[in-house]
């Protein structure tokens, strides 16, 4: 598993956004107008809902939805637009770090919102839910731990070499055997920090929960302190791992780009102005409807 954190891997962060999260043609479409359903999909595997709590918690969702249509969506744009421009004369760092700073905005972002939505629904739950929640984080906690840090060296560099190659091509299609062993090589310089970021997530959860039991005036504020300070409160070693890492990271990924085929780099641009036109289609979707909702 790949952890990153810093503006010299945000490089990754968009090639994540335009892979992942938007994901080629109108299937990303499908995919985004679904995403309510995959949010409480999500949802129910955290915490079960009363109706009333239900309905509360589909409005909210639906408002951040909106929100993330018609103001958010246009920002990936300019990311997806200024990554193609920098491949006329060849991806260079300093153009991917101005990238990904306006990525990490972004993220920025998203998380302040979402993170109201959930205070929001928090404030509903019952003791009794806010323990099955917490008691899920925990699960999830021993699950990473058994699948991750029993790992042996060869096995995460492996886990990570895999994790950058499947990233690649996706954005450029088949990769020659260059590409590959220098994939392959580099990964090797990555420090391990699955251990340190279990032990990071132990304490925050740890925290986290001390919070939700005792609900105490201004919880919620202490919530979102928590969720601000976390990059402060990490132990040296994580964030001189992560830093190491971002740089191992951002400088493959710039040069594993700028050593595309004539093929490659078809691909590339193909399925970039691909995701622009899918966003095209969902904000131009979003401001007829905005339309009609005001018209009455």
């Amino acid at each position: 598993m790949l952890l990153l954190r810093g503006p010299r891997c945000r490089l990754l962060i968009f090639s994540l956004v335009c892979t992942l999260t938007l994901a080629s043609c109108s299937a990303n479409r499908l995919l985004y107008n679904r995403a309510d359903t995959f949010i409480r999909w999500a949802a129910d595997d955290y915490v079960t809902l009363t109706r009333d709590q239900q309905a509360a918690f589909d409005s909210r969702l639906d408002e951040f939805l909106r929100w993330h249509r018609s103001e958010e969506l246009p920002h990936y744009r300019d990311f997806i637009v200024n990554a193609l421009a920098t491949l006329e004369e060849g991806v260079t760092l300093e153009e991917a770090v101005v990238i990904s700073e306006e990525i990490d905005l972004a993220a920025d972002r998203f998380q302040a919102r979402f993170i109201e939505l959930l205070l929001a629904t928090g404030e509903d739950l019952s003791d009794e839910q806010i323990q099955a929640f917490l008691d899920v984080l925990d699960e999830s906690q021993a699950k990473y731990a058994e699948d991750r840090l029993v790992r042996n060296e060869e096995t995460y560099y492996a886990d990570s070499a895999k994790t950058m190659t499947d990233l690649v091509k996706r954005l450029m299609g088949r990769l020659n055997t260059a590409q590959k062993g220098d994939i392959s090589l580099r990964s090797k310089q990555l420090m391990r920090l699955d251990r340190l970021w279990h032990d990071d997530r132990a304490r925050w959860g740890s925290e986290l929960r001390r919070l939700l039991e005792t609900k105490s005036p201004g919880w919620q504020d202490e919530v979102r302190k928590l969720g601000e300070t976390r990059s402060e409160a990490r132990i040296p070693d994580y964030v001189a791992g992560i830093e190491h890492n971002g740089e191992v990271i951002l400088s493959l990924l710039v040069d594993v780009i700028n050593s595309r085929t004539d093929r490659q780099d078809r691909r590339m641009r193909r399925f970039l102005k691909g995701l622009i036109d899918d966003i095209d289609a969902l904000t131009s979707a979003s401001v007829a409807e905005r339309l009609v909702v005001e018209q009455g």
